[in-house]
């Protein structure tokens, strides 16, 4: 419904102080206002009203009475479950109680011409409703109302004023975040000029998991307000950075493995070259010694191997790697350079 409100002798954003009472109304509130969607209501004749049931029954008929104005019914009903609710008022469950409850008021518009007269029918429902029939007040208030309607040439409050102050980029995409899920836009540049952007940015998302009705209102009130974050939000917020957590360490793992792998395959062509450098005596005492290192199992695949004349590759790769050992042992005891 508003914006803001800047009461008497507070500061305005500018530094100056409020010489009056400024209310700033919501966009959907003003527009409806500007395009004659009200039904205006006479304040002196609500004020006179002792009943603070016969009050806000003026109210609510007030508004349903002018729907009535082309039914050939010329009345309004409601369920006695509905209007207690408006009201509001506390269920009865006798209807001789509902009439005590609400009669005093009824009778107080009846005898202030409001309303010509009510009705009350028992529904078989558990429920019971209510009629009313509009008075001459209603009607006249109801033909005032039809003369502002063909009046509506004049707007009857200024919009906004379009402030100067540039935004920045991504606080326009803010705002429009804002917008989309029914903020309005004064409200959304207020929220802009005066909270932490990040915050706002999380509470767009973190609405979401909130089972407000009205997300809007929510959150322009969390976040003026500082409240905790719904407990899904950060829930999903824990679970997300439980997974950014897992995929560091998998990453992790992953290079220091491709790292380990680049590493053996550098050393193996170094080793290689020592080896391609030694004399062919030499070479064949590698081969000799790496075979006898070899594990029973694989003494056993060697020898069928020779005999058939066939090779194993999954053989060849452990010979090589006994080969790679042997090196690397001489190496180390100054045999061969590297």
């Amino acid at each position: 419904m508003y914006d803001g409100i800047i009461f008497r002798g507070e500061q305005l954003e500018d530094g100056s102080i409020a010489e009056k009472n400024l209310l700033y109304l919501g966009n959907i509130y003003l527009q409806s206002l500007n395009s004659f969607n009200i039904k205006s209501i006479d304040y002196t004749y609500w004020r006179s009203l002792k009943s603070k049931i016969a009050s806000r029954l003026y109210e609510i008929l007030g508004v349903k009475f002018y729907g009535i104005k082309n039914k050939k019914e010329g009345y309004i009903r409601y369920k006695y479950s509905t209007l207690y609710q408006l009201l509001p008022l506390i269920s009865c469950k006798y209807i001789s109680d509902a009439k005590r409850q609400l009669n005093y008021g009824n009778n107080e518009l009846i005898n202030t011409g409001f309303i010509s007269r009510y009705e009350w029918s028992e529904n078989g429902n558990n429920d019971w409703l209510i009629y009313y029939w509009p008075g001459e007040r209603a009607k006249k208030e109801m033909k005032r109302a039809k003369i502002l309607n063909n009046h509506q040439t004049e707007v009857l409050l200024p919009e906004p004023e379009k402030e100067g102050k540039k935004y920045s980029e991504e606080q326009i995409n803010l705002i429009n975040e804002l917008v989309k899920i029914n903020v309005s836009k004064i409200t959304a540049e207020n929220l802009i000029k005066s909270n932490d952007q990040e915050i706002i940015k999380k509470w767009i998302e973190a609405v979401k998991y909130s089972n407000a009705d009205k997300q809007a209102a929510y959150l322009v009130k969390a976040i003026r307000e500082n409240w905790q974050f719904p407990a899904k939000y950060l829930r999903k917020i824990k679970e997300q950075k439980q997974e950014e957590e897992e995929e560091k360490i998998e990453y992790t793992k992953m290079k220091n493995k491709e790292k380990e792998e680049k590493r053996r395959q550098e050393e193996s062509k170094e080793i290689e070259k020592i080896f391609n450098s030694l004399d062919l005596l030499q070479q064949e005492e590698i081969k000799k010694e790496a075979e006898k290192r070899l594990p029973d199992f694989w003494k056993d695949k060697l020898n069928k191997t020779k005999i058939k004349g066939e090779s194993s590759k999954l053989l060849e790769v452990i010979l090589e790697e006994k080969k790679r050992e042997i090196i690397k042992e001489w190496i180390k005891s100054g045999r061969v350079e590297a």
